[in-house]
């Protein structure tokens, strides 16, 4: 099978989670031969307009510094954990966090993205700088968002929900991530609400059932669910079959019903406590 994935990127903000997620990472991206970039991002502050402009580079200097050192540190404490030949490097960028993400992904030719976040009511929009839907849109490489008290360590299913299209790039690196994993597929889609009609999104179900089942030798599951959002019945589905992770396309696969979810802008990937990837 092609190499899907070389060089992951994992964003680190020092806490406790962070290290969850490198113990869970490594030894996945020593599997799949790839070297690990991890990013520190110092965001922009807000400060009163009365303090002089040369104490806040000062005090912007001192957080990059601070920062560089507390990552080498961490750098030095992973390199041990990766196979020979394989690498871990550490990265401190300046900006909002988006904007960031999205230039050193180009920049630094990464093949995934690797998040920890999770925003469980509508209303914490404000204490939170990204939307992983709309910044899958703007880089060429999957984000994979792994929230709070959840580890990768082991993918034994994975839930994948179709809509109106032949999703070939998600299946690809499903495929590819179940192969390593020797993981079961799950595809789900809702089913048409008119008896005794197929509708688009079971034509296209049947389609990726038939190109995973032509192509590899995974274990495959096709659903068919009663429900009228995709991204809710998919994260029902999930939990259900104690999925370990959805992989989805940005858009409509990640969009919760309800007002509130959609004046704050609140996706799968805040609401599910599974690993998300968006392809």
């Amino acid at each position: 099978m092609e190499k899907l994935l070389k060089q992951l990127l994992v964003v680190v903000d020092f806490s406790d989670k962070s290290r969850q997620v490198l113990d869970s990472i490594i030894p996945m991206a020593n599997e799949l031969k790839c070297d690990i970039h991890l990013l520190y991002i110092v965001q922009p502050t807000v400060l009163p307009f009365t303090i002089n402009s040369h104490q806040i580079i000062a005090v912007k200097s001192d957080q990059i510094a601070l920062a560089t050192s507390r990552m080498m540190a961490l750098q030095g404490e992973y390199i041990p954990l990766m196979e020979k030949g394989r690498f871990i490097y550490s990265h401190v960028a300046e900006g909002g966090m988006e904007r960031t993400i999205r230039t050193f992904t180009m920049k630094h030719e990464i093949d995934l993205a690797i998040l920890t976040y999770r925003r469980r009511f509508a209303w914490s929009k404000w204490l939170n700088r990204i939307n992983i839907n709309r910044l899958t849109k703007k880089i060429q490489c999957p984000i994979l968002n792994i929230p709070e008290s959840t580890s990768i360590h082991h993918i034994r299913n994975i839930v994948l929900p179709v809509t109106n299209v032949l999703p070939l790039r998600k299946i690809m690196f499903a495929s590819y991530l179940a192969q390593y994993h020797d993981a079961r597929i799950h595809l789900v889609a809702l089913k048409d609400n008119q008896e005794g009609e197929e509708s688009k999104d079971n034509s296209y179900l049947y389609k990726s059932y038939q190109l995973l089942r032509d192509n590899t030798d995974l274990a495959i599951e096709c659903h068919p669910v009663n429900g009228e959002n995709i991204a809710n019945t998919t994260l029902q589905y999930a939990e259900s079959v104690n999925a370990d992770l959805i992989v989805v396309q940005p858009g409509k696969e990640a969009e919760l019903p309800g007002v509130l979810n959609a004046i704050f802008s609140r996706f799968l990937f805040s609401a599910s406590r599974i690993p998300v990837m968006a392809v």
